[in-house]
Protein backbone atom coordinates (compact mmCIF):
# COMPACT_ATOMS: atom_id res chain seq x y z
CA UNK A 1 0.00 0.00 0.00
CA UNK A 2 2.58 2.56 0.89
CA UNK A 3 4.41 2.19 -2.39
CA UNK A 4 1.38 2.92 -4.38
CA UNK A 5 0.40 6.00 -2.36
CA UNK A 6 3.87 7.25 -3.23
CA UNK A 7 3.17 6.16 -7.60
CA UNK A 8 0.16 8.17 -7.03
CA UNK A 9 1.43 10.75 -5.11
CA UNK A 10 4.65 11.40 -7.52
CA UNK A 11 1.99 10.85 -10.11
CA UNK A 12 -0.19 13.73 -8.50
CA UNK A 13 2.56 16.15 -7.88
CA UNK A 14 3.95 15.71 -11.80
CA UNK A 15 0.25 16.74 -13.16
CA UNK A 16 0.09 19.49 -10.82
CA UNK A 17 3.49 20.58 -12.28
CA UNK A 18 2.19 20.95 -15.66
CA UNK A 19 0.68 24.14 -14.37
CA UNK A 20 3.99 25.29 -15.51
CA UNK A 21 3.57 24.80 -18.97
CA UNK A 22 0.46 26.74 -19.21
CA UNK A 23 2.74 29.59 -17.11
CA UNK A 24 4.89 29.26 -19.79
CA UNK A 25 2.25 29.95 -22.42
CA UNK A 26 1.23 32.72 -20.95
CA UNK A 27 4.59 34.27 -20.46
CA UNK A 28 5.10 33.77 -23.95
CA UNK A 29 2.05 35.56 -24.96
CA UNK A 30 2.97 38.19 -22.73
CA UNK A 31 6.32 39.02 -24.36
CA UNK A 32 4.73 38.71 -27.99
CA UNK A 33 1.98 41.59 -26.84
CA UNK A 34 4.86 43.10 -25.42
CA UNK A 35 6.74 43.35 -28.53
CA UNK A 36 3.55 44.10 -30.58
CA UNK A 37 2.60 47.34 -28.43
CA UNK A 38 5.75 48.48 -28.76
CA UNK A 39 5.56 47.99 -32.25
CA UNK A 40 2.76 49.93 -32.61
CA UNK A 41 4.80 53.02 -31.27
CA UNK A 42 2.45 54.80 -29.18
CA UNK A 43 3.27 53.41 -25.95
CA UNK A 44 7.14 53.31 -24.54
CA UNK A 45 9.17 50.87 -22.21
CA UNK A 46 8.05 52.68 -18.87
CA UNK A 47 4.54 53.13 -20.16
CA UNK A 48 4.08 49.02 -20.77
CA UNK A 49 5.95 48.40 -17.35
CA UNK A 50 3.41 50.61 -15.74
CA UNK A 51 0.34 49.00 -17.42
CA UNK A 52 2.18 45.44 -16.09
CA UNK A 53 2.83 46.44 -12.61
CA UNK A 54 -1.17 48.72 -12.19
CA UNK A 55 -2.37 45.41 -13.20
CA UNK A 56 -0.53 42.92 -10.93
CA UNK A 57 -0.84 45.57 -7.89
CA UNK A 58 -4.96 45.71 -8.26
CA UNK A 59 -5.21 42.32 -8.63
CA UNK A 60 -3.13 41.18 -5.38
CA UNK A 61 -5.27 44.37 -3.46
CA UNK A 62 -8.43 43.15 -4.35
CA UNK A 63 -7.14 39.09 -3.21
CA UNK A 64 -5.69 40.32 -0.41
CA UNK A 65 -9.23 42.74 0.31
CA UNK A 66 -11.19 39.45 -0.38
CA UNK A 67 -9.68 36.95 1.58
CA UNK A 68 -8.30 38.73 4.52
CA UNK A 69 -4.57 38.50 4.00
CA UNK A 70 -2.37 41.38 5.75
CA UNK A 71 0.08 43.44 2.99
CA UNK A 72 1.91 44.77 6.15
CA UNK A 73 5.70 44.47 6.55
CA UNK A 74 8.51 43.99 8.83
CA UNK A 75 10.80 43.50 5.92
CA UNK A 76 10.05 46.77 4.13
CA UNK A 77 13.87 47.09 3.16
CA UNK A 78 14.40 43.14 1.80
CA UNK A 79 11.20 44.23 -0.22
CA UNK A 80 12.57 47.02 -1.86
CA UNK A 81 15.47 45.58 -3.03
CA UNK A 82 13.79 42.76 -4.35
CA UNK A 83 11.47 44.71 -5.97
CA UNK A 84 14.14 47.65 -7.45
CA UNK A 85 16.29 44.64 -9.14
CA UNK A 86 13.37 43.28 -10.46
CA UNK A 87 11.66 46.16 -11.78
CA UNK A 88 15.08 47.61 -13.46
CA UNK A 89 15.67 43.78 -15.06
CA UNK A 90 12.51 43.83 -16.19
CA UNK A 91 12.07 47.26 -17.62
CA UNK A 92 15.91 46.58 -19.68
CA UNK A 93 13.80 43.04 -21.08
CA UNK A 94 11.04 45.29 -22.48
CA UNK A 95 12.67 47.32 -23.87
CA UNK A 96 15.18 44.76 -25.70
CA UNK A 97 11.74 43.41 -26.73
CA UNK A 98 10.86 45.99 -29.03
CA UNK A 99 13.99 45.66 -30.95
CA UNK A 100 15.11 42.07 -31.06
CA UNK A 101 13.28 39.01 -32.71
CA UNK A 102 11.09 37.58 -30.18
CA UNK A 103 12.39 34.07 -29.92
CA UNK A 104 15.91 35.62 -28.87
CA UNK A 105 14.86 38.28 -26.52
CA UNK A 106 13.03 35.55 -24.87
CA UNK A 107 16.18 32.88 -24.68
CA UNK A 108 18.69 36.34 -23.76
CA UNK A 109 16.25 36.79 -20.63
CA UNK A 110 16.08 33.16 -19.72
CA UNK A 111 19.93 33.12 -19.15
CA UNK A 112 19.78 33.54 -15.85
CA UNK A 113 19.49 30.02 -13.92
CA UNK A 114 23.43 29.89 -16.37
CA UNK A 115 24.40 33.01 -13.94
CA UNK A 116 22.56 31.87 -10.87
CA UNK A 117 24.83 28.40 -11.73
CA UNK A 118 28.17 30.68 -11.79
CA UNK A 119 27.13 32.53 -8.29
CA UNK A 120 27.16 28.71 -6.96
CA UNK A 121 30.40 27.62 -7.91
CA UNK A 122 32.06 30.75 -6.93
CA UNK A 123 30.34 30.13 -3.21
CA UNK A 124 30.99 26.58 -3.38
CA UNK A 125 35.00 27.71 -3.93
CA UNK A 126 34.35 30.68 -1.52
CA UNK A 127 33.06 28.09 1.40
CA UNK A 128 36.49 25.48 -0.02
CA UNK A 129 33.52 23.24 -0.99
CA UNK A 130 33.53 20.83 -3.96
CA UNK A 131 32.04 22.39 -7.28
CA UNK A 132 30.53 20.03 -9.15
CA UNK A 133 32.02 19.74 -13.14
CA UNK A 134 28.39 18.93 -14.27
CA UNK A 135 27.34 22.75 -13.57
CA UNK A 136 30.55 24.02 -15.28
CA UNK A 137 29.76 22.03 -18.38
CA UNK A 138 26.47 23.74 -18.39
CA UNK A 139 27.96 27.08 -17.77
CA UNK A 140 30.01 26.45 -20.97
CA UNK A 141 27.29 25.03 -23.13
CA UNK A 142 25.21 27.90 -21.91
CA UNK A 143 28.20 30.64 -22.93
CA UNK A 144 28.53 29.00 -26.40
CA UNK A 145 24.51 28.52 -27.24
CA UNK A 146 24.26 32.77 -26.35
CA UNK A 147 27.20 33.14 -29.05
CA UNK A 148 25.38 31.33 -31.46
CA UNK A 149 22.51 33.60 -31.23
CA UNK A 150 23.74 36.66 -30.90
CA UNK A 151 26.47 36.14 -34.38
CA UNK A 152 23.50 35.33 -36.74
CA UNK A 153 20.08 36.59 -35.45
CA UNK A 154 21.33 40.06 -34.16
CA UNK A 155 23.08 42.76 -36.29
CA UNK A 156 25.54 45.71 -35.62
CA UNK A 157 22.52 47.93 -34.44
CA UNK A 158 20.54 45.40 -32.42
CA UNK A 159 23.65 44.65 -30.42
CA UNK A 160 23.22 47.14 -27.66
CA UNK A 161 19.63 45.66 -27.30
CA UNK A 162 20.91 42.06 -26.96
CA UNK A 163 23.36 42.96 -24.27
CA UNK A 164 20.43 44.80 -22.50
CA UNK A 165 18.23 41.71 -22.41
CA UNK A 166 21.12 39.45 -21.59
CA UNK A 167 22.25 41.88 -18.89
CA UNK A 168 18.19 41.46 -17.23
CA UNK A 169 19.06 37.31 -17.55
CA UNK A 170 22.14 38.65 -15.54
CA UNK A 171 20.42 40.39 -12.46
CA UNK A 172 18.60 36.47 -12.08
CA UNK A 173 21.28 35.61 -8.99
CA UNK A 174 20.58 38.92 -7.03
CA UNK A 175 16.81 38.65 -7.50
CA UNK A 176 16.63 34.97 -6.79
CA UNK A 177 18.66 35.29 -3.44
CA UNK A 178 16.66 38.15 -2.17
CA UNK A 179 13.32 36.24 -2.81
CA UNK A 180 15.18 33.26 -0.86
CA UNK A 181 16.01 35.70 1.85
CA UNK A 182 12.05 36.92 2.13
CA UNK A 183 11.11 33.26 1.99
CA UNK A 184 13.21 32.61 4.88
CA UNK A 185 11.83 35.63 7.06
CA UNK A 186 8.52 33.79 6.16
CA UNK A 187 7.33 36.58 3.72
CA UNK A 188 4.29 34.80 1.77
CA UNK A 189 4.79 34.57 -2.20
CA UNK A 190 1.27 37.50 -2.50
CA UNK A 191 2.94 40.04 -0.04
CA UNK A 192 6.21 39.83 -2.29
CA UNK A 193 4.50 40.48 -5.51
CA UNK A 194 2.73 43.37 -4.15
CA UNK A 195 5.59 45.22 -3.58
CA UNK A 196 6.88 43.78 -6.39
CA UNK A 197 3.83 45.90 -8.67
CA UNK A 198 3.71 48.75 -6.59
CA UNK A 199 7.58 49.38 -7.05
CA UNK A 200 6.85 48.73 -10.96
CA UNK A 201 3.68 51.01 -10.92
CA UNK A 202 5.27 53.92 -9.40
CA UNK A 203 8.43 53.21 -11.40
CA UNK A 204 6.51 52.67 -14.87
CA UNK A 205 4.63 56.01 -13.83
CA UNK A 206 7.64 57.99 -12.31
CA UNK A 207 9.49 57.25 -16.24
CA UNK A 208 6.65 57.72 -18.43
CA UNK A 209 6.38 61.53 -17.16
CA UNK A 210 9.95 61.90 -17.02
CA UNK A 211 11.46 60.34 -20.27
CA UNK A 212 8.14 59.83 -22.38
CA UNK A 213 5.11 61.57 -23.03
CA UNK A 214 3.13 60.87 -20.18
CA UNK A 215 -0.18 58.89 -19.81
CA UNK A 216 -2.77 59.50 -21.96
CA UNK A 217 -5.19 57.77 -24.33
CA UNK A 218 -4.45 55.51 -27.24
CA UNK A 219 -5.61 54.11 -29.80
CA UNK A 220 -7.56 50.87 -29.36
CA UNK A 221 -5.45 48.45 -30.55
CA UNK A 222 -2.51 50.09 -27.92
CA UNK A 223 -4.70 49.66 -25.53
CA UNK A 224 -6.08 46.56 -25.69
CA UNK A 225 -1.94 45.67 -25.85
CA UNK A 226 -1.00 47.60 -22.47
CA UNK A 227 -4.15 45.68 -20.96
CA UNK A 228 -3.53 41.98 -22.40
CA UNK A 229 0.36 42.20 -21.14
CA UNK A 230 -0.73 43.32 -17.57
CA UNK A 231 -3.65 40.58 -17.59
CA UNK A 232 -1.38 37.85 -19.35
CA UNK A 233 1.37 38.36 -16.82
CA UNK A 234 -1.08 37.70 -13.82
CA UNK A 235 -2.56 34.32 -15.62
CA UNK A 236 1.38 33.10 -16.32
CA UNK A 237 2.54 34.28 -12.31
CA UNK A 238 -1.26 32.41 -10.74
CA UNK A 239 -0.32 29.02 -13.33
CA UNK A 240 3.34 29.38 -12.03
CA UNK A 241 2.89 29.34 -8.40
CA UNK A 242 0.26 26.43 -8.42
CA UNK A 243 2.84 24.72 -10.02
CA UNK A 244 5.92 25.68 -7.36
CA UNK A 245 3.15 25.26 -4.87
CA UNK A 246 1.76 21.89 -5.38
CA UNK A 247 3.69 20.21 -7.98
CA UNK A 248 7.66 18.69 -8.15
CA UNK A 249 10.01 21.53 -7.76
CA UNK A 250 12.56 20.44 -10.18
CA UNK A 251 10.32 19.15 -12.99
CA UNK A 252 8.55 22.68 -12.25
CA UNK A 253 12.15 24.25 -12.96
CA UNK A 254 12.90 22.38 -16.10
CA UNK A 255 9.10 23.33 -17.47
CA UNK A 256 9.16 26.97 -17.53
CA UNK A 257 11.97 27.08 -20.37
CA UNK A 258 8.78 25.25 -22.28
CA UNK A 259 8.96 29.95 -23.31
CA UNK A 260 11.75 29.81 -25.24
CA UNK A 261 10.04 27.22 -28.05
CA UNK A 262 6.77 28.73 -27.31
CA UNK A 263 8.12 32.20 -28.48
CA UNK A 264 9.99 30.91 -31.12
CA UNK A 265 6.44 29.27 -32.35
CA UNK A 266 4.69 32.84 -31.59
CA UNK A 267 7.62 34.84 -33.31
CA UNK A 268 7.01 32.74 -36.85
CA UNK A 269 2.94 32.81 -36.45
CA UNK A 270 2.21 36.79 -35.16
CA UNK A 271 5.71 38.24 -36.78
CA UNK A 272 6.87 36.10 -39.33
CA UNK A 273 10.54 36.17 -37.99
CA UNK A 274 12.42 32.79 -38.90
CA UNK A 275 15.85 32.19 -37.09
CA UNK A 276 18.73 30.78 -38.96
CA UNK A 277 19.60 27.27 -37.95
CA UNK A 278 22.94 28.04 -36.27
CA UNK A 279 20.58 30.46 -34.06
CA UNK A 280 17.83 27.47 -33.06
CA UNK A 281 21.04 25.94 -31.89
CA UNK A 282 21.87 28.52 -29.76
CA UNK A 283 18.38 28.31 -28.40
CA UNK A 284 18.85 24.84 -27.99
CA UNK A 285 21.81 24.51 -25.97
CA UNK A 286 20.20 27.29 -23.84
CA UNK A 287 17.59 25.69 -23.26
CA UNK A 288 19.59 22.28 -22.31
CA UNK A 289 21.85 24.07 -20.18
CA UNK A 290 19.59 26.58 -18.28
CA UNK A 291 17.27 22.74 -17.43
CA UNK A 292 20.53 21.21 -16.37
CA UNK A 293 22.00 24.10 -14.24
CA UNK A 294 18.42 24.21 -12.15
CA UNK A 295 18.35 20.47 -11.70
CA UNK A 296 22.04 20.17 -10.58
CA UNK A 297 21.63 23.96 -8.53
CA UNK A 298 18.71 22.51 -6.65
CA UNK A 299 20.34 19.22 -5.74
CA UNK A 300 23.23 20.79 -4.09
CA UNK A 301 20.90 23.06 -2.41
CA UNK A 302 18.96 19.92 -1.15
CA UNK A 303 22.26 18.42 -0.24
CA UNK A 304 23.33 21.77 1.79
CA UNK A 305 20.37 21.45 3.79
CA UNK A 306 19.91 17.86 4.83
CA UNK A 307 23.89 18.25 5.96
CA UNK A 308 22.72 21.15 7.95
CA UNK A 309 19.86 19.28 9.78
Amino acid sequence: MPSSFGRVFCFSLMLQSLWMLVASFFFACMTALVKYTAGLGEAGTFEIVFYRSLIGLLFIAILAAVRGYSLRTKHLPGHLKRSILGTIAFTMWFASMGHLPLGTGTTLNYTAPIFIAITTIVVALRKKEPAPWMLGLAILAGFIGICLILRPSVNGEQLPWAMLGLTAGALGPIIFFQIKQLGRLREPSYRIVFYFSLVGTIWGFAGTLALEHGLGLHSMQTMLGLLGVGSVAILAQLSMTRAYAYGNMMLSACLQFATIPLSEILSAIVFHETLPPVALAGMGLILISGCSATVITKRMEQRRAQQER
